[in-house]
């Protein structure tokens, strides 16, 4: 934590600046802060001049090399994707939850399977489109609640709200599912001094994302086009489809995503983690293969759940191909460049990188 930041430090450095990324982090834990839909704000200044608020914000203060030593217990060495023991491709055995899921249905399989043999007790998930395509996050204890969170979302939801009420009520033994900054958030939770329920945090598997959208923006958008509460999908395929299907009761519509990326919250284009790097699991999509997902088991802790799963035969695995390995690389790295890009254009300064603390092979390499 940064001497002397506090509530009115996040919202002067965070919130006015559009860079708040909805994770949900500094909600529950603070009588003062409050989140509505996506939108996040201090209702009153609490009085302290330090707190756990901006301590925890993925948008204060992030030291990727000090996080890298939190989580893995050592430095990364592949500057494009994070920390990795292994990646290869996978897919949900159960054709049942590949129907309702998007793509190969592993998050939902591996969440499915860690409740029912009690490798967590509860899962921190989104059920999309909870109220007019406004995502909620939920607590699920059983496996049959599953089905509802199934599928992708691109409007964030503070789903670190939700594990901030779970600790409050006592659970511990949590699964988290959940997007790069909430992951981030999480992993700065547990490495701080402070005590959060963050601990309590047993899995997490980290989602690929490379924006979301802003729910205000996007839902006008889109009303007068479709009725929001048919809405039973969101997809967007593959270059170079260059296009978002919207699914709903009444048909498909589609929509250029130059329409859409309009709406893209600001906060996301200084984003430095496409694939969820501090995960203990990492899922994605395998571009240009349809039913399949990427698969990128980071820690110990990941790979033991995963060899697990695999003896149970929940997944269908196979090696991902080299070529499609660098593409993926080469997406990240991308992501990382452009990043930098934006945050020296908002600071006007190379050598300040608002948020990110970087080592000198890493400056070397995106700065």
């Amino acid at each position: 934590m940064q001497a002397g930041k506090s509530s009115s430090d996040l919202e002067q450095e965070v919130f006015s600046q559009d860079l708040c990324t909805s994770c949900g982090a500094c909600v529950n834990i603070c009588p003062y802060i409050k989140v509505v839909k996506d939108k996040v704000a201090v209702i009153e200044p609490c009085g302290l001049t330090e707190g756990k608020c901006y301590d925890f914000c993925p948008r204060t203060l992030t030291d990727i090399a000090a996080l890298d030593k939190s989580v893995f217990g050592k430095t990364r060495t592949d500057y494009s994707l994070g920390p990795y023991i292994s990646i290869e491709m996978a897919q949900a055995k159960d054709s049942e939850i590949r129907c309702r899921a998007q793509y190969g249905g592993v998050v939902s399989a591996l969440m499915k399977y860690a409740l029912e043999t009690g490798e967590i007790s509860n899962a921190v998930l989104t059920r999309p489109f909870d109220v007019a395509l406004m995502p909620s996050s939920v607590l699920v204890e059983e496996s049959n609640q599953m089905a509802e969170c199934a599928g992708s979302n691109y409007v964030s939801s503070a789903t670190l709200a939700k594990m901030n009420e779970a600790a409050k009520q006592g659970k511990d033994s949590l699964g988290l599912v959940g997007i790069p900054c909430q992951v981030i958030a999480l992993r700065k939770m547990q490495s701080s001094k402070h005590e959060t329920g963050a601990r309590g945090v047993k899995l997490v598997i980290g989602l690929f994302c490379t924006w979301a959208l802003s729910y205000k923006g996007f839902s006008e958008f889109l009303k007068g086009k479709v009725d929001l509460t048919k809405v039973k999908r969101i997809d967007i395929p593959p270059p170079p489809a260059n296009v978002m299907v919207v699914e709903t009761a009444a048909g498909d519509v589609k929509f250029s995503l130059d329409e859409v990326r309009k709406f893209i919250k600001p906060t996301c284009g200084v984003c430095y983690d496409m694939t969820s790097e501090f995960a203990d699991i990492s899922v994605g999509m395998v571009e240009g293969i349809e039913d399949w997902n990427t698969l990128i088991v980071r820690t110990p802790a990941g790979k033991k759940f995963i060899d697990k799963a695999k003896k149970a035969d929940v997944l269908n695995t196979r090696p991902l191909e080299q070529a499609r390995l660098e593409h993926l690389k080469q997406a990240s790295s991308i992501k990382k460049k452009r990043a930098i890009d934006a945050i020296q254009k908002r600071t006007n300064d190379k050598k300040n990188l608002l948020y990110l603390r970087l080592n000198a092979q890493e400056k070397r390499k995106y700065v």
